[in-house]
């Protein structure tokens, strides 16, 4: 008996065709994401093509942190001292340390400038007799060696510096001023309770690891340009005030700044001592100190509260420098911190600030009511 066939069932596990709405879904989603992609490109290029404008402003506005933290540090010693006149001895304080920075560049730039071009002649020319005693290849010689641009580009940081200090003023007075304004503004552009709490829940973690690495930094510069001008002064070296400022600068710029810091005073020890045992020495002892407090005390401190990934802080170095100049380098960690703070928060996009942290696990965003 031969029975009748039946129709083979489907597998169990077949996909299903996607439905109209999820087709729709998929297609937004699509369409959301190239738009944010190609707003931030939008972004990032008006910010490099506006940096003369914007630079003084992010420096303002790191300053203003620095000011925030001094008028917190003054609230906690005088409590009975208003709150206006915290922030007036902060901004007092740090306009001073501005302006005293830009009035050592005037002071000390032209004596700099010429020792550094004699100091350059002068080393040049012991790494040539150097490398024709040893025999080297003549590409590996400093007869062709001509540093002149990367000094060039230097002066020209540095003067550039000193003329966005006036802007950095300006702004900073105008930033102070409109601070009491600033939480009304926040309640007119997030006005339901949720999204209110939430930016501020972003600002508050923005300003506390900007204000964190910036204190670190600062402290970390402070010294290192302590110990500089303490064996500079030792030496006998000259410049060693000014010296001593461009270390506290490039204490800033991570991984290389420290290390870079050691290579001008030992340049300009070959050409006022010539080639002995003062300049070697003075190479170990600066080295040392770099190493002591770079790789050893800051990091003791900082523990891990910076939560940036090493190769992340390197690569943000050039990215910073190329979209801002030297005070993106300067600030380029920071940045990013506050990159990764601002992302953390934004379920859209914290899968940058896993890619970006160290761990890989930043702080995720509270969960949203309703």
């Amino acid at each position: 008996m031969v029975r009748p066939s039946t129709p083979s069932a489907k597998p169990a596990d077949s996909p299903k065709p996607p439905t109209a709405a999820e087709r729709e879904l998929k297609l937004m989603t699509t369409l959301t994401n190239s738009v944010f992609i190609l707003t931030v490109l939008a972004c990032m290029a008006t910010a490099h093509w506006l940096r003369d404008l914007l630079t003084p402003l992010m420096v303002a506005v790191f300053s203003l942190i620095l000011i925030d933290a001094i008028a917190r540090g003054v609230g906690r010693l005088l409590p009975a001292m208003p709150e206006w006149a915290r922030v007036a001895v902060a901004f007092v304080v740090i306009s001073l340390v501005l302006v005293g920075a830009g009035a050592l560049v005037v002071h000390s730039l032209p004596r700099f400038a010429a020792d550094m071009v004699d100091a350059m002649t002068q080393a040049q020319q012991v790494g040539f007799q150097l490398t024709s005693q040893l025999n080297l290849p003549r590409f590996a010689r400093f007869e062709q060696l001509d540093l002149r641009p990367y000094f060039s580009d230097l002066l020209s940081s540095l003067r550039q510096m000193v003329t966005d200090l006036v802007l950095v003023l300006i702004y900073l007075g105008f930033i102070l001023a409109s601070r009491r304004t600033f939480d009304h503004k926040v309640q007119v552009l997030f006005r339901t309770e949720r999204s209110h709490k939430h930016a501020q829940r972003v600002f508050r973690r923005v300003r506390k690891g900007a204000e964190r690495y910036v204190v670190l930094q600062a402290l970390k510069g402070l010294l290192l340009s302590a110990v500089f001008w303490a064996v500079l002064r030792a030496f006998g070296l000259h410049d060693a005030i000014f010296l001593s400022f461009l270390v506290f600068l490039a204490s800033f710029i991570p991984i290389v700044g420290p290390a870079a810091a050691v290579v001008i005073p030992v340049v300009l020890a070959l050409a006022q001592f010539g080639l002995e045992a003062r300049p070697i020495l003075m190479f170990i002892l600066l080295q040392t100190a770099v190493v002591a407090i770079d790789s050893v005390l800051i990091p003791r401190l900082q523990g891990e509260r910076l939560d940036v990934d090493p190769v992340v802080v390197l690569v943000s170095l050039s990215f910073w420098y190329v979209e801002f100049g030297i005070i993106g380098a300067l600030f380029s960690t920071v940045l990013t911190v506050v990159v990764i703070a601002i992302a953390s928060e934004t379920n859209r996009v914290r899968w940058l600030a896993v890619v970006l942290s160290k761990r890989g696990d930043p702080p995720a965003p509270e969960p949203e009511e309703g």
